[in-house]
């Protein structure tokens, strides 16, 4: 393994003081199947005190010397250094009642969730690998450290991690973990829901194919709303799940729009509205995630005033975003659309108001008041005075503009807009 200079000062620096110092976790197991670790956490069998004393040299954080945890920072980055520990129980199903220091890199290991995670390597010793991590990433598997039921019960939030790991990594969960996350899934009653939320939000993101059933299993049981819709779309869970998996994007809003959107549109939003707030979503995804379900029949037609008259009204990072929910919706739902003809118009449709809008902003065309080359100070100037008749000819100034582009200057919208709607006024 190849560890990162930084990180290997901070392991001299211990190892020249007596102490030992491994890489351990995730950052082995990334660098085991040639990804670049995130992070690279450091474990010692130096206490807290003994750290800060023998990497005096750095700038040193106490962010949980309870748990044995020092942060020190080098090259302006920060890494956290542990030392071993044996965690004691764990009565609230969440965190351990005790945490007891230890001198022994096994009983660190033996600790963690998984054996993929439960590696550990330094240039002296090599990897340690005690309970079949090397083996389970070559055969591509997720197994418990040890008996299963324990490592759930220990913390619940576990079961998620083992789902998400296995879609991430595009693992297989073996058969004996697999029975203990359908027995103790009702255990994530005492894990936070931002930490559930957290979890599901990686799952949804890294779904695959292998892991359908316990992707489906977990939103069941996380989100039980999702299957007690009053829908008259027969199978409609299996179309959610569809759009899912079929999903490419990776955006969050668009996948959560996916799994509330139903055949009536208002119901769904306002329950995702409901849902999404229990999960302690922020009101920005919560509000982007209704806006796309009711729109999802909006009807998008391929021709350059809509076109403009969507951006308009939306915007072009939202009106796209809708789009690419509109299209993974139907997609999700082809097999009950009656005519084939239908989905494959919508889709061509869809492909020619993309590139329309593309062509909109690469040609720098005007949709938006803030783009005209006139304004309400200018409109003052002009003799008209504040009130909502200002806004009406501004409105009247934007729908010329985007029939007419090249018109967009001051002496065309006086002339063709600004004296001909101040006279509809007079007249009215």
């Amino acid at each position: 393994m190849e560890i990162p200079l930084d990180i290997s000062k901070i392991m001299c620096a211990l190892t020249d003081k007596g102490y030992e110092a491994f890489v351990v976790g995730g950052c082995v197991r990334d660098s085991l199947l040639h990804k670049k670790p995130k992070d690279w956490d450091i474990t010692t069998n130096a206490t807290p005190a003994q750290m800060c004393n023998a990497l005096s040299d750095y700038r040193l954080i106490p962010t949980g010397e309870k748990y044995g945890t020092i942060t020190v920072l080098v090259g302006g980055m920060p890494y956290e250094i542990t030392t071993y520990r044996a965690d004691g129980n764990y009565s609230d199903g969440r965190r351990p009642d005790k945490v007891t220091f230890s001198q022994n890199i096994e009983e660190d290991l033996q600790r963690r969730d998984f054996t993929i995670n439960a590696m550990a390597y330094s240039h002296h010793t090599g990897l340690i690998d005690l309970f079949g991590g090397m083996t389970d990433i070559k055969n591509k598997v997720i197994r418990c450290v040890g008996n299963p039921k324990d490592r759930f019960k220990e913390d619940a939030l576990r079961i998620m991690r083992a789902i998400r790991f296995a879609c991430r990594l595009n693992f297989t969960v073996s058969e004996d973990t697999v029975t203990v996350i359908l027995e103790q899934v009702d255990n994530l009653k005492h894990v936070s829901q931002e930490r559930i939320t957290g979890e599901l939000i990686e799952i949804l993101k890294a779904k695959n194919e292998k892991n359908r059933h316990l992707t489906e299993y977990i939103i069941k049981s996380t989100i039980p709303e999702i299957c007690k819709r009053a829908t008259h779309t027969p199978n409609m869970f299996n179309y959610t799940m569809d759009g899912i998996f079929i999903d490419k994007t990776g955006d969050i809003e668009i996948l959560l729009a996916i799994l509330f959107c139903d055949n009536c549109a208002e119901k769904s939003a306002k329950m995702a509205q409901i849902v999404l707030t229990r999960m302690k979503f922020d009101n920005k995804t919560i509000n982007n995630v209704c806006y796309l379900i009711r729109n999802h029949d909006l009807k998008m037609q391929p021709n350059k005033r809509y076109a403009k008259g969507i951006l308009n009204k939306f915007g072009y990072e939202k009106s796209l975003k809708l789009l690419e929910f509109q299209i993974l919706h139907k997609s999700a739902h082809k097999h009950s659309i009656e005519k084939k003809e239908d989905f494959e118009q919508f889709s061509a449709d869809a492909e020619n108001l993309r590139n329309l809008w593309q062509q909109i902003i690469e040609d720098k065309e005007v949709f938006q008041l803030k783009d005209l080359a006139i304004n309400g100070d200018d409109l003052i100037k002009f003799g008209i005075p504040q009130g909502k008749n200002l806004g009406k000819i501004l409105l009247e100034c934007l729908e010329y503009v985007m029939d007419n582009p090249e018109n967009n200057n001051k002496n065309d919208l006086y002339k063709e807009v600004v004296c001909t709607t101040l006279k509809k006024f007079r007249n009215t």
